[in-house]
């Protein structure tokens, strides 16, 4: 069910939904381990797996307004597997892909598409990991250096370094580091400054960590700097975005499978990890979060809830992280809303990629302000009764 406001305005009942923009249905046979990253000002690469879990990469056009969403061109990279998809831009035309394929083995590989997404084209491939290399999460440390999160051997943490050249036709792993012997499931990783690195993830009996490495510009070297067990009961599911200069926020399922949000003071060394607020924002079932900034205080989320359903949620966080308000939230899928990755498009505009109903693949947009809420429009009203000249 949309979510609904009931207005009584003078004698008249309004209802009111919130705005959804548009919606595409474009794959039929399962649509899961979604990324969708940006190509140019209108053009999108999305990341996924088949209903045989066959990897794909799919280009998508996507007005500026959100208003129109169409599928460019397709391939299937991967005809055994394709999953824990982690997917970043190289350069204007070049893209690198870590995933999970056959036999759960931890695999890179590099793509040229063109701006209007209209060829597909894969340069290269590896297999870094012939153990596993599940729950990856991928980030750029300088113009051909990479760094990975990846769940190894045992579901063990694992970060690795790789070089890829800008037309992707080398790929070179580097280095690489076991810094959970325990478990290292459920990564996201982002970038605090030039040589530090913020993971969140699910260490031993699933529990929330966040963890600070540095990695050299090359690759060359990988030292954990601090850690910290912030959740005991549970912390899977994880996004973390930066808020300002040295604050993050930590989208994850915690504590009976609720959903919260929590944020962090992390220096620009990485020398500390200093917990300083939560949210509780779902109190019965919270699930495959994927988390992005609106502006410098204003934060939109995707998640499954309750149900399976698919949910939008907005926060403002203050800049220093005290503060964490929902502002407001809708149910825009009914039947399902898993395995989420949400982009933006423009200031107030984002598309999400998602496994919707009978698990097939949508993207869908969305209106957001900038200040956190969620437009609403009229879509109808009821008129109850006409009496002398008062109307119910």
């Amino acid at each position: 069910m949309n979510f609904k406001i009931y207005i009584a305005l003078s004698c008249w009942i309004i209802i009111v939904y919130s705005q959804q923009i548009s919606v595409l249905e474009h794959e039929a046979e399962m649509g899961r381990h979604n990324s969708i990253v940006q190509v140019d000002s209108d053009t999108y690469v999305l990341a996924y797996s088949d209903e045989n879990e066959k990897g794909w990469i799919a280009t998508f056009t996507i007005s500026s307004n959100g208003s129109t969403i169409t599928e460019v061109a397709s391939l299937k990279h991967d005809n055994n597997q394709g999953l824990y998809n982690s997917i970043v831009q190289v350069d204007s035309d070049t893209y690198a892909l870590a995933y999970s394929g056959s036999g759960d083995d931890g695999y890179i590989s590099t793509f040229t598409i063109s701006s209007n997404g209209a060829t597909i084209t894969e340069v290269n491939s590896i297999e870094h990991d012939t153990n596993q290399g599940t729950y990856n999460s991928i980030t750029q440390v300088d113009s051909d250096t990479y760094a990975l999160a990846y769940a190894g051997s045992g579901d063990d943490g694992y970060i690795s370094t790789f070089t890829i050249s800008s037309n992707g036709s080398t790929i070179t792993e580097v280095n690489s580091i076991e810094h959970d012997t325990n478990q290292g499931t459920y990564n996201s990783i982002t970038q605090v400054d030039s040589d530090t690195y913020a993971l969140a993830y699910a260490g031993d009996g699933d529990d929330g960590y966040v963890s600070t490495f540095t990695i050299s510009s090359n690759g060359n070297t990988i030292t954990e700097v601090a850690s910290l067990e912030h959740m005991l009961a549970n912390g899977t599911n994880n996004s973390i975005v930066q808020i300002d200069s040295d604050t993050y926020a930590v989208a994850y399922t915690g504590k009976f499978l609720d959903g919260f949000i929590t944020t962090f003071t992390i220096p620009s060394n990485g020398s500390s990890i200093t917990e300083v607020a939560s949210l509780e924002y779902n109190t019965s079932d919270a699930s495959h979060n994927s988390l992005v900034k609106v502006d410098s205080d204003n934060f939109v989320l995707a998640y499954s809830g309750p149900d399976e359903d698919g949910f939008i949620v907005s926060f403002t966080i203050s800049s220093n992280g005290s503060s964490i308000t929902q502002v407001e939230s809708i149910e825009h899928d009914t039947d399902k809303g898993r395995h989420n990755s949400l982009v933006q498009i423009d200031t107030d505009n984002y598309a999400l990629a998602y496994e919707g109903l009978n698990s097939d693949g949508f993207i869908k947009t969305f209106n957001v302000y900038s200040d956190g809420t969620l437009p609403v429009e009229l879509t109808s009203f009821e008129l109850l009764s006409n009496r002398e000249s008062t109307i119910t």
